[in-house]
């Protein structure tokens, strides 16, 4: 009889999107390309870091049995913002995990339809993120790792990062009337 399997699958509540790197993948401090997505959780979500503990226990249990229900000894993905030094606004009384993958992660918007504009999926929207918890064996050491598998844009949120627009930066430098070969230098070069 084949043995019964915990459930490491687990859908987020709403989240503040930050780090992603959906729609290409990034190097990752091993040299490794990924996708990727960092997951702040509230600390007060009691339901949701129920769960989460319970996709980790099953994670770790489904590898390497019933001794590993404890977690000892055992790298856990969840971390605390501020032991960590995350001084960004949104991770403020939040616990993180970040989640990994090797192929390009399904993204849909809030009707359930593909998002094909990358830009409308950026640091602060509002997401969900379906997400599964695997235990692995890496370098001698035991640890619970997070795959990302979809990802669902549900609203816009607050904008995190470069806010700039190019063309406020630049406004003083504009020639007037727009640029033309008329307002190159006419002294040629001053070097």
């Amino acid at each position: 009889m084949a043995k019964e399997m915990l459930n490491t699958k687990y859908v987020t509540p709403e989240i503040v999107c930050s780090y992603p790197s959906l729609f290409e993948p990034r190097e990752n401090l091993s040299g490794a390309m990924k996708y990727s997505l960092s997951c702040p959780i509230p600390k007060n979500d009691v339901t949701a870091l129920q769960a989460i503990k319970q996709c980790i226990v099953g994670a770790a249990v489904n590898k390497w049995g019933e001794k590993a229900r404890d977690l000892k000894g055992i790298i856990n993905p969840m971390n605390d913002a501020e032991e960590k030094g995350k001084d960004d606004e949104i991770y403020a009384n939040t616990y993180y995990f970040n989640a990994n993958s090797n192929n390009r992660p399904g993204v849909v918007d809030s009707n359930i339809q593909p998002v094909l504009d990358h830009e409308e999926v950026y640091p602060g929207c509002i997401i969900r993120a379906a997400v599964n918890f695997y235990a692995t064996d890496v370098g001698g050491s035991k640890r619970v790792a997070v795959g990302l598998n979809n990802v669902m844009k549900v609203r816009d949120g607050e904008r995190i990062g470069n806010n700039n627009n190019a063309s406020n930066d630049f406004a003083a430098y504009a020639p007037a009337g727009g640029y033309s070969a008329d307002t190159q230098m006419e002294s040629g070069n001053v070097f």
